[in-house]
């Protein structure tokens, strides 16, 4: 189950933990079918939220729109995803964002990979991707993916991989972005 920071659904959160204690012998988190709003396969989120646990997303206001924005998915409430969307009118190269250096977006081990959007990175705990959007003037759009949940895990480039291949694409439509 997916909580929004709203106070019904803490106080329906609370009543069902209540009722359920007792009766329940296991705990079982269905993987959200939504992601900050998009779409995705639940098979391709589950191996980026595991160990699973209660989850909730918070994101900023006005999510997706023109500007900056970021979307943070948190497993017992613990943050696990920061995904950051931005348009932009100038075109960027995600590797100056990949670097270490950069304490917002800097990923394990970037490398350039292709046929994810115009131009794209992909590290061990993360991935950004960028691209031109049709029909929106002179815009690029700008999906940068960091999995913080366990700092110690390094290895999760192809979970990650079949993730954003998914979910760019998916943002995109979300967001109005067509390529061209």
């Amino acid at each position: 189950m997916i909580r929004h920071n709203n106070p019904t659904g803490l106080s329906a959160m609370a009543a069902f933990t209540l009722f359920c204690l007792p009766a329940c012998s296991a705990r079982s988190i269905e993987i959200p079918k939504n992601i900050c709003d998009t779409p995705v396969t639940q098979g391709l989120t589950a191996p980026l939220l595991k160990p699973a646990g209660e989850l909730s997303e918070w994101h900023t206001t006005g999510w997706g729109e023109k500007g900056r924005s970021v979307c943070i998915v948190s497993v017992d409430r613990s943050e696990a995803l920061r995904l950051r969307v931005s348009w932009h009118t100038d075109s960027i190269d995600p590797m100056k964002y990949s670097s270490l250096d950069n304490s917002a977006t800097g990923l394990w081990e970037p490398r350039r990979i292709h046929h994810l959007a115009e131009s794209a990175t992909l590290g061990d705990n993360g991935s950004i991707a960028t691209t031109r959007c049709k029909g929106k003037g002179k815009w690029n759009f700008t999906l940068a993916l960091k999995v913080t949940r366990d700092r110690k895990i390094v290895h999760q480039r192809k979970a990650i991989d079949k993730f954003m291949r998914a979910y760019m694409p998916a943002t995109m439509k979300t967001v109005g972005c067509t390529p061209p």
